[in-house]
């Protein structure tokens, strides 16, 4: 089991285990350990100053729509690719997002009518809104086999200055200027057959963007989806080789994992520790943060798995502690299996400010923590 990042650092003395027997009653039988024990949150309220940063993320199934499909013709995938990009139009007031993440992306697929999606969703967009964007392509595989040819992955929609970007797989971490770094893929492999057969390669894009006199990292990212060791070792991977200190960061992508309190009913990953990695470090999940300012006791609004009905929330919008979420909400319909997520961040204006998100964030975390050790499967 991959360790836990030690976060939480100013509760690093506290009792998490609760093994007295009452104490576990109560901590497992709270459904929303984010939520604090004080009554009010200044932070909640809407700020006077301007929203600072917009993001979003959608995985676009290739194009394929929301079912199983091995093809379909090129008129229905630009039908699909269209109607998310309206989707992610019109996330929100205030305008177009200034990064855009898609996974599941074909840069050139016999399946998919060999469409450059990423370069098709940014050309909507930009009729839809008046916006340009530069597009990053994190290519993860292809498979050149004639008559089944695909080239698939990762992109990165941007409509702000690009100082850097880089792309890399796990695997090839040296890719994005991390020579030395363990890979992923170098974790024990123990998640079965299924695991073995629908493992693909996984990989990062990191865009480094410019918003006014401010640097922003923007790392997008596709984690494995069914072996849970391997997804487990990405996110540590993200956390620990991919963040600068000194320097803000969104982080987006579908993650195939959700909190601890709704792992726990997902019984094919029920030990998944995915978000307490990535979660309860230098990042806060903008969804369960939103949720803990505003003592919402349920993350359903934000489920964007199966796009149909949702009841997961696979995708994800994680940030560093400068930026406050002002708004998250759920974007699209059928157009593919998932549905996107929209964010909207305030930058938060001085260091008693981030001290104080800081401080919450810190107080979240140990109780998401005890949540997760006291409640989860035994064992593990």
């Amino acid at each position: 089991m991959i360790a836990v990042a030690a976060v939480c650092t100013a509760l690093a003395g506290a009792d998490t285990t609760a093994h007295v027997q009452g104490a576990e009653v109560a901590i497992c039988g709270d459904a929303a350990p984010w939520i604090l024990e004080e009554v009010a949150d200044p932070a909640a309220a809407v700020q006077a100053e301007p929203l600072g940063l917009h993001v979003a993320t959608y995985n676009i199934h290739s194009g394929l729509g929301s079912g199983f499909a091995l093809f379909r013709g090129r008129a229905q995938v630009e039908r699909n690719l269209r109607a998310i990009a309206r989707s992610i139009a019109a996330a929100g007031e205030g305008g177009a997002p200034d990064v855009v993440a898609l996974n599941e992306v074909d840069f050139g697929s016999r399946r998919s009518g060999w469409i450059d999606q990423a370069r098709f969703v940014a050309d909507e967009l930009e009729a839809i809104t008046g916006v340009a964007y530069d597009v990053v392509r994190g290519e993860t595989w292809r498979r050149d086999v004639p008559g089944f040819e695909v080239r698939f992955g990762n992109a990165a929609l941007v409509r702000l200055p690009i100082v850097a970007s880089a792309t890399c797989l796990f695997d090839g971490l040296e890719q994005c200027g991390l020579p030395g770094a363990a890979a992923a893929s170098a974790a024990p492999r123990r998640d079965g057959l299924l695991g073995r057969l629908l493992r693909e390669p996984r990989g990062v894009i990191r865009v480094t963007i410019r918003l006014q006199d401010r640097l922003v990292d923007v790392l997008v990212t596709h984690l494995e989806a069914f072996a849970v060791r391997d997804r487990e070792a990405q996110a540590a991977v993200l956390l620990s080789r991919f963040l600068a200190p000194d320097r803000a960061t969104v982080l987006l992508g579908d993650m195939n994992a959700v909190p601890g309190v709704l792992t726990r009913k997902r019984w094919m990953f029920s030990d998944d520790r995915t978000h307490a990695i990535l979660a309860t470090g230098g990042l806060a999940d903008a969804s369960v943060s939103l949720a803990s300012r505003r003592r919402q006791r349920s993350l359903a609004a934000w489920a964007t798995y199966p796009a149909a009905a949702p009841v997961w929330g696979l995708d994800w919008v994680l940030g560093s502690l400068d930026l406050a979420p002002e708004d998250v909400q759920v974007i699209g319909d059928a157009a593919s299996d998932h549905r996107g997520l929209s964010v909207r961040y305030r930058w938060l204006g001085d260091d008693a400010e981030i001290a104080a998100a800081r401080d919450r964030h810190e107080r979240v975390c140990a109780r998401l923590r005890d949540f997760d050790t006291t409640c989860g499967p035994r064992g593990s």
